[in-house]
């Protein structure tokens, strides 16, 4: 029989994996159905050599939508997911706060366009991305715990 403290490390878990799940779900479909639009939001941050563009339009939503699937519906590999997820956030929120520093704050294309990003203003995005890595930090801290 499992203790409260277990429970409670198994359920927090469950809670910050399935946001984490949902965010990037929400984020990646669009960006699958429309890699154009994805690849001029990538484009505009100027941070990468056009020729690595559209490759990075392309595969990673991909890599975001398997990674969230991943988090849901395949809870060994959970760890692995939650610090790929969490790699991806760093380095996001690391080009947000780049662009931001260059004066070029602009929509991050996070959401493919969606009614999404209009909710939010482009300064929003490096919080949102830090209260994300803060629930996978703690999803993988709940696994630690249980484990």
């Amino acid at each position: 029989m499992r203790s409260r403290a277990s429970k409670f490390w198994i359920a927090l878990e469950w809670a910050a994996s399935l946001l984490v799940a949902a965010v990037f779900l929400l984020a990646s479909v669009p960006k699958i159905l429309n890699p154009a639009a994805f690849a001029s939001a990538v484009y505009q941050m100027d941070v990468l050599p056009g020729l690595l563009v559209n490759p990075v339009a392309i595969y990673l939503p991909w890599i975001e939508f398997i990674a969230a699937c991943t988090l849901v519906f395949l809870p060994p590999a959970r760890r692995a997911a939650l610090a790929l997820l969490g790699l991806l956030l760093a380095t996001f929120t690391f080009v947000l706060l780049a662009n931001f520093l260059r004066g070029t704050a602009m929509s991050c294309g996070c959401f493919g366009g969606t009614f999404l990003e209009a909710l939010f203003p482009p300064w929003t995005a490096p919080l949102r991305n830090l209260l994300l890595l803060g629930l996978v930090c703690i999803a993988l801290e709940a696994i630690r715990r249980r484990e």
